[in-house]
């Protein structure tokens, strides 16, 4: 009987630790675009939706950066196909674009990304993602790169509008991307332990 009872107890607080650090998580995605109009260095576009490129293409249109690093282009792009995303057109690609080819997933966009940050000796970007994917994606990158300076620019994709209701995909959308957040913490926590 006492082992039931402690399991239970056990059961409640992993239970209550899981719905706070859900609460957290949801404390950090952001409910709204950015309104910083602070010029970057460049502007960083996590690859993930269309809805990321064309912002991220039409920001630095607007002079908020004068370069944009694509992190996790599929291979087979070509940097004419994203043209048709960006205001500016062929020309913007040409003078303007970076496309980074090696990342094939979040840990592997904040490497290639600091990697390219210290290449060009870049130190302020403003980060272009979902807003759902925004808090694994700076976790990821204030590990690799501490020292750069962050601007984070969230997109809505449908399921989850800005400052709205969430739809049912939405909810299962933010406990997909909590889980992952759990897992890049605790991927960091044993790293820690091995240094």
């Amino acid at each position: 009987m006492r082992l039931v009872r402690r399991l239970t107890v056990v059961g409640a607080g992993l239970l209550l630790a899981y719905g706070a650090g859900f609460a957290a998580f949801m404390a950090q995605v952001p409910s709204e675009v950015s309104r910083d109009p602070s010029a970057t260095e460049a502007i960083v576009v996590l690859t993930g939706g269309r809805q990321r490129l064309s912002t991220g293409l039409k920001l630095q249109a607007q002079g908020l950066a004068k370069q944009v690093f694509i992190s996790g282009v599929n291979p087979e792009v070509e940097p004419e196909e994203l043209a048709g995303f960006g205001p500016l057109g062929k020309a913007q690609i040409d003078c303007c674009v970076v496309l980074g080819y090696a990342a094939a997933n979040t840990l592997g966009n904040a490497a290639e990304t600091a990697a390219w940050a210290r290449a060009v000796n870049i130190h302020s970007i403003r980060l272009v993602t979902a807003a759902y994917h925004m808090p694994r994606s700076l976790f990821e990158l204030r590990r690799v790169a501490p020292q750069l300076a962050v601007i984070p620019h969230p997109v809505f994709p449908p399921g989850y509008p800005e400052g709205g209701s969430l739809r049912a995909d939405g909810v299962t959308l933010l406990l997909s991307e909590y889980h992952k957040l759990l897992r890049a913490w605790a991927r960091a926590l044993l790293r820690s332990g091995e240094a």
